[in-house]
């Protein structure tokens, strides 16, 4: 039975070693099946701290990109508000500048006109300017003539008034001689 035992116990021992074997190939595989498991946690825990980073910085992103769409869409409404003023006031700039075109144009018309006015005022002018040169002309002949005609009536007045002075002197004196002329009388005739 020794060898019975024997046989028995080295079965046990090739089965046991056989079972130690299997194990440890086993535990061999599970512990490089835990490891992957462990190496793919990590990986997927450091995707998720990626992930949580990249959510936080598009979070911040959507944030900061809101801010500017709500900063956008105030400057839109204050542009718009801006448009309808400035439209308005072009309207109003223009309906002014046709007033002023119209006005203009009135004008050009009356200074066309008053030009013609002072045109023609001018022409009078100088028609009644040699009008009145021909009057002045005609005057100076008029004044002329009356000077002349108011010295030779000073002197013929001068001459008579002599004549009466001698013609005085003589009637108070001596009575004249028949035969004699008067001298005032001749130079007066001469």
């Amino acid at each position: 039975m020794k060898t019975f035992l024997q046989t028995l116990l080295i079965c046990f021992s090739l089965a046991l070693c056989a079972l130690m074997a299997f194990q440890w190939v086993r535990e061999a595989d599970l512990r490089r099946e835990v490891q992957r498991l462990t190496d793919s946690v990590r990986n997927e825990q450091e995707k998720v701290r990626n992930l949580q980073a990249a959510i936080s910085y598009d979070e911040a992103e959507i944030q900061r990109l809101d801010g500017l769409k709500k900063q956008f869409a105030q400057t839109l409404e204050s542009n718009d508000v801006r448009i309808v003023s400035l439209t308005r006031n072009l309207e109003r700039t223009a309906a002014e500048l046709k007033r002023s075109e119209s006005q203009i144009k009135a004008y050009k018309e009356a200074l066309e006109t008053a030009n013609e006015s002072i045109k023609r005022q001018n022409e009078d002018i100088k028609r009644q300017n040699e009008e009145m040169a021909k009057l002045a002309e005609e005057r100076n002949e008029i004044v002329k003539k009356f000077n002349n005609m108011a010295t030779d009536y000073s002197d013929l007045a001068a001459k008579w008034n002599k004549q009466q002075e001698e013609l005085a002197r003589a009637a108070t004196n001596a009575p004249a001689r028949q035969g004699a002329r008067n001298p005032s009388i001749q130079s007066s005739t001469k």
